[in-house]
C-alpha cells in the first residue's frame, strides 16, 4: 500500500472514531425529570409559568410540570412525540430558518448551548415520555 492510501485510510479511521465519541448517544433514554426539567426551568419557566408569566399570559404555555407543557399554548400543542422535526418547543429553541427572530427562546436570551438543545429533540423524538 503506497504512503498516501495509507494515510488516507488512517484519516478516514480516526474521522469514524472521532465521529463515534460525540458524547449523547442517540439511544441512550432522555428523563424528563432529569434531563429536561432542569432546563426549562433554567430558560423557560421565569416566563412561562402559571398565573402571572409573561410568556403565559401572552401564549397559554407554562412550563411547571409535565402536564402544563405537554398541554401547550391557547391555540395547540408545542410538542408532538417522537417528531422533534415538527414541534415548535424544538423549532423555536432552535431558532431554526423560517421562524421570526422576535419568537426564538428564549425570548431576549442567549440561545440555548446545542448540548441542551439536543437533549430536547432527543427526548421528543423517544416520544416525550413522562420520565
Amino acid at each position: 500500500m503506497n504512503s498516501h492510501k495509507l494515510l488516507a485510510s488512517i484519516l478516514v479511521l480516526g474521522l469514524g472514531l472521532l465521529a463515534g465519541c460525540s458524547g449523547e448517544s442517540p439511544n441512550k433514554p432522555v428523563s424528563f425529570q432529569k434531563d429536561v426539567y432542569p432546563i426549562l426551568k433554567a430558560a423557560c419557566a421565569e416566563c412561562h409559568t402559571v398565573p402571572n408569566g409573561e410568556g403565559y399570559q401572552k401564549s397559554g404555555l407554562a412550563v411547571g410540570t409535565y402536564e402544563e407543557l405537554m398541554k401547550g399554548t391557547k391555540i395547540g400543542p408545542v410538542i408532538i412525540p417522537g417528531q422533534s422535526l415538527n414541534s415548535s418547543l424544538n423549532r423555536l429553541a432552535e431558532g431554526r430558518p423560517g421562524v421570526d427572530p422576535s419568537i426564538q427562546m428564549p425570548h431576549g436570551k442567549v440561545k440555548l448551548p446545542e448540548a441542551q438543545l439536543t437533549l430536547l429533540r432527543q427526548w421528543v423524538d423517544q416520544g416525550a415520555k413522562n420520565n
